[in-house]
Formats: structure tokens, sequence, C-alpha cells
């Protein structure tokens, strides 16, 4: 299973797809060293490689690398405190099975309603290709969590979730600045509008650059879809390897469990959590050229790994 999923993934990264992922702030930019090179920002996220939870990272903590030239790290900042803000769309496939939702809805309310208040959470749902906003961002939690409901379950009738997802980064509605944006996708990962037995997609390439350009996180849950396609394993296959390739690349995470629905998602939501509770905003400088720049970003720090972006996008 695992080989499997390697094989697909390996067939459908692309060098193009990059990104800064969180514009610099004021309060970054004017302490930072006055070089020739503008410093270059993206969000990592510190997990422990064991049961231990790892102490606060550092500056000198991080590396970055260009091929095999390390690239100067200026700044380390925890998304934490006073640089806790973000936005949080959870964005719903209104083709899922009424079932597969329905019994995972009353937990992912509660998780909304959990959220700190640094979080402002907007909800829509997945449909024809777009995305329909049902809440904006609001930091009133239940009000959001009261958004969310029960899927149409029309086989097919998102159309293609990452159509939906170039459509809200690139309409994110909100013009408020924050240190991070956020996607929760809720979805079965099928694209309907390419459904060649390849694992090449350009409309998850697009929709990649799309959220990476914009700063956009994204995260997915796998639940399936109404109707009988997407129900074969091959299918399934190459539809969470997408939700994987979105995930990664855009420094996110993407859950699922084998290839039916989870029995609950609690699991999922308390990692998700756990992950947004350990992001770092890594400024850093030395890209002078514009365009896709591969980078690797490493640690040494005890008990501790890193999940970040493998290349980034210079204006």
């Amino acid at each position: 299973m695992k080989s499997k999923r390697k094989c697909l993934k390996s067939g459908v990264v692309n060098a193009l797809i990059a990104s800064a992922l969180v514009a610099a702030s004021p309060a970054f930019s004017s302490s930072l060293p006055n070089t020739q090179d503008s410093p270059t920002q993206m969000v990592i996220t510190a997990l422990p490689s064991h049961s231990v939870k790892p102490a606060n990272l550092v500056t000198g903590d991080v590396k970055v690398l260009r091929g095999k030239t390390p690239l100067p790290v200026v700044r380390l900042d925890r998304l934490a405190g006073n640089l806790s803000d973000m936005q949080l769309f959870v964005l719903l496939d209104d083709s899922t099975r009424s079932t597969s939702l329905g019994i995972q809805l009353p937990e992912l309310k509660r998780f909304v309603e959990s959220l700190p208040p640094s979080t402002e959470v907007a909800i829509g749902y997945m449909r024809n290709g777009t995305f329909g906003l049902v809440q904006p961002f609001t930091s009133d939690h239940e009000i959001a969590a009261s958004a969310l409901r029960l899927p149409e379950a029309i086989p097919g009738g998102n159309g293609s979730p990452y159509f939906a997802l170039s459509d809200l980064v690139k309409h994110w509605p909100s013009k408020q600045s924050t240190e991070r944006r956020a996607v929760l996708m809720l979805t079965d990962g099928v694209d309907r509008y390419y459904t060649t037995a390849t694992s090449d997609d350009p409309y998850v390439d697009t929709a990649i650059r799309d959220s990476l350009k914009e700063g956009v996180l994204v995260y997915s849950i796998y639940l399936r879809g109404s109707g009988i396609y997407g129900r074969g394993s091959w299918v399934t296959e190459f539809s969470q390897s997408r939700l994987i390739e979105v995930s990664e690349n855009t420094g996110g995470h993407a859950y699922f469990q084998d290839l039916g629905d989870p029995v609950t998602i609690s699991p999922f939501l308390r990692d998700f959590e756990n992950r947004l509770d350990n992001q770092y905003l890594v400024t850093f400088q030395g890209l002078s050229e514009k365009g896709v720049q591969a980078v690797k970003v490493r640690t040494e720090a005890p008990g501790v790994k890193i999940e970040a972006p493998t290349h980034i996008y210079v204006p």
C-alpha cells in the first residue's frame, strides 16, 4: 500500500509548484538586517520525533538549504501569543455521502467551537468546481459551527475539489492581514474533470500553485463521495495520493484511514490542532533570483522533526 502511494507521488511532484507561504509583516521586517537580498519567509511545523514534547526552537536550530548551500536564517518566530492569529477555512465537499459526514459532523462542530480566539473560521461547500461561502470569517466559533450542515450528496456535484480549492484561494473572503491562512478540506479527492488513469493531474498542479502563491496551507481529511464512481481501490489510491500531494506541497497534511471512511475523525482533528500549535515562521535570505527555488529545511535539535515545503516562490 505505502509503496504504491510513493510511486504515485513520485510522478506528480512538480518543480513549478511553489510559493512563499506567509507575507512578511512590518514587525518582522523592521528588525531584519539590511542586506541586498530581500528576506523570504515560510511556515514550518515542528513535531516531536518521540513522545516527549520538544522545547521551543530558536534561530540556530533550523537550517535552510538550497541544494547543499546553506542560506542565512535571520529569524525564527513561533506562531503563538501575539503571533498566533490565523484564518481557517473549513471547505466541505457537497458531493460527500451524507452517512460519511453525518457521524463526523458533531465532532467537527466541537472542534470548531474549541479553536482559540485568535483563529477566525469560515465555512464553505464545494459545488460545481467553485466554493460556496455559507459563513464568512468570524471569531465567534459557535456561529461558525452552526453553519456546518450535511452535504447535498449529489454524485459529482463538486466537479473537482481542486477547482474549488483554486477558486477559494484566489478569492479568499477576507482582506484582513494575518500570519497564517489554512484550509481544511473534507473530500474524497476525486477529480471528475480529469478521470484518466494517469497520476499526473494538471488541475492538482494548478490548485497547489494557486494555494502557495496566496500563502495558504492545505490540510485534508478523506471522506467517501456519493455515487458509484470513486469506490474502486485504484481510484481511491489515486485520489488519496493527490490529496497527499496538495497537502505536502503547501506545508499541510493529509489524513485518511485505509481506503474507506474513518471510524472517527477525532484523532485527525487533535493532530491537526497540535500541528497548528507548533508552527514557526522562518525568515531567511540568500534567494536573489526570481521564481521557483528548491529548498530544504533541516534541524539538529534533539527530538524534533520538521515538516516544510520543498520549494518556494520568490516574486
